[in-house]
């Protein structure tokens, strides 16, 4: 754009940023550049309110019809716009026909907030590199185009994020703009992790040994012993979570109840019985998004040495209390983050029993989950004759489809072969989770990494992480790395010098809050 072009431009621009009409722009200038600078025919005032520009780019919420026609008059290059289509049909005139035919180019990268991304953003560079005069940027109000725009600069300038944010909001970005701008940039993980609070997490620890047993089947009536009081508790530490979240309508988490009716099953339950998870949901910030669910697993009940001892203290501080301690935990951290997807926390009831919280609501909710992360015993590093690993933690997988495991045995060695031929043994969903999960971990270089361990849990035992995998979906199961049968499923007493018992003492916060980071 020549100089008299260029100053032209910026002082009618400039003063539609003041709200004063056009001529006050034009009134000092000679006559004969007053009279080039006024189009044939009268328009109205520019209307691109909050106009805010860096260099040759401007940032402007929707404009008009006359808006358009202003801006191709003083020099215009190009039009960018970043509205979704569906913001495009409503408008009630055609923006790309008008532009292009005023003799400007016309982009359409269209994004809603949560739909921030490196691939926008390079569209975005392609644009500005192919339009070398002034071009106009622009969505419904100017926060996604500045969004955008912060995102491509990460990439093009020596600026520090933070630098190129703030200057997007002196832009006129709302400040909804900013997480989404994190979480492109990488930048939300880290804060996440940053924010797990150990201390928090013992003092959770201790509350839920407080309560002396947690068993399925023990008192639901008392507010001070047994899973009643310690499922109540649960469902005030969540919703004390999610409180500050300053979020609305389909984003807003919630905290509920999920009841079953459990008829006696002759092994574990001689009787019908109540049984009771608490779920917090956080759902997606983005709508096309939001039925696709990620659920964090962890079991409230507890046991002690007869599984049938409803009564007997059974404080389960890392069975499981250390995987509810990181659900609770990862409420605090996650409720305010505009993730895509839908986060769903279920602290489970009826583990110890036969997995039948855990059962009962995947029968009934199947739909949608992606994936399952199951956190059972996920709080003491160290192991039998002292061994400790404060650096891993085993990720449990199921290789073989479970779909093979129910077919017709007359169909199964042909199956079983096309699975050999393709070297399929571990392509299953779950298998394919937990690489990814060892992938995020590499990625970000989280204190505590995966341990990749090939079955579906430890031998012959399972986990609520099973009637997931039973129903085709992908889960996997995270527990430290040594197991210590001295403090699992134990009556708390000392015998030959040996204390048996899971008590709160032998609970690491740190290890805890360092697995809780990585899921």
């Amino acid at each position: 754009m020549n100089t008299h072009a260029d100053r032209l431009f910026r002082a009618v621009f400039f003063t539609a940023l003041l709200g004063l009409p056009i001529g006050c722009a034009t009134q000092h200038l000679p006559d004969d550049q007053r009279q080039a600078a006024e189009p044939a025919t009268a328009v109205e005032p520019l209307a691109i309110g909050d106009l805010a520009h860096d260099g040759r780019v401007l940032f402007s919420r929707q404009p008009r019809e006359a808006d358009l026609r202003a801006f191709a008059a003083y020099g215009g290059s190009a039009v960018i716009n970043a509205r979704t289509q569906a913001e495009v049909d409503k408008l009630g005139y055609d923006e790309r026909a008008m532009v292009e035919s005023l003799g400007m180019n016309y982009v359409h990268i269209p994004m809603s907030g949560s739909q921030l991304s490196y691939e926008l953003a390079a569209k975005l560079t392609a644009a500005l590199q192919a339009n070398e005069g002034t071009v106009l940027l622009h969505c419904a109000s100017g926060s996604r185009v500045n969004g955008l725009y912060v995102v491509h600069q990460s990439e093009q300038t020596m600026a520090s994020r933070q630098t190129l944010v703030a200057q997007a909001v002196e832009r006129g970005m709302g400040r909804g703009m900013i997480q989404y701008i994190e979480r492109t940039l990488m930048q939300t993980p880290t804060r996440v992790m940053d924010a797990v609070e150990p201390d928090r997490m013992e003092n959770d620890i201790r509350a839920l040994v407080s309560f002396g047993t947690r068993h399925t089947l023990s008192d639901t009536g008392s507010d001070v012993r047994g899973i009643g009081a310690a499922r109540r508790w649960v469902h005030a530490q969540f919703t004390d979570a999610i409180s500050m979240t300053e979020k609305y309508g389909d984003e807003k988490p919630t905290v509920s109840y999920d009841v079953h009716q459990l008829q006696a099953d002759g092994r574990r339950i001689l009787e019908p019985a109540e049984i009771v998870n608490v779920i917090c949901t956080i759902p997606g910030s983005m709508p096309e998004a939001r039925a696709r669910k990620y659920y964090v697993l962890a079991h409230l009940d507890s046991r002690a040495t007869d599984i049938m001892d409803a009564s007997i203290d059974a404080p389960g501080a890392n069975d499981d209390g250390s995987g509810v301690a990181a659900l609770i935990e990862l409420a605090h951290v996650l409720a305010a983050e505009h993730l895509d997807a839908t986060i769903v926390l279920l602290a489970t009831s009826g583990e110890e029993q036969g997995l039948y919280g855990a059962k009962l609501h995947a029968q009934a909710n199947a739909e949608g989950i992606v994936a399952v992360l199951n956190n059972d015993m996920i709080g003491d590093p160290t192991g039998p004759n002292g061994r400790k690993d404060h650096g891993h933690v085993r990720v449990f997988s199921q290789g073989i489809p479970s779909e093979l495991l129910s077919a017709d045995p007359d169909s199964l060695p042909g199956q079983l072969r096309t699975m050999r031929m393709y070297g399929g043994e571990s392509d299953n969903t779950s298998r394919q989770l937990a690489r990814y999960i060892y992938d995020v971990a590499w990625l970000h270089r989280t204190a505590v990494q995966p341990m990749l361990v090939m079955r579906p849990d430890r031998f012959l035992r399972g986990g609520d992480h099973t009637p997931f995998n039973a129903l085709g979906l992908a889960a996997i199961r995270f527990t430290e790395v040594h197991e210590s049968y001295d403090r699992q499923h134990q009556d708390i007493r000392t015998e030959d010098g040996v204390d048996y018992g899971d008590v709160a003492s032998h609970v690491d916060a740190e290890y805890l809050a360092n697995v809780t980071r990585l899921n």
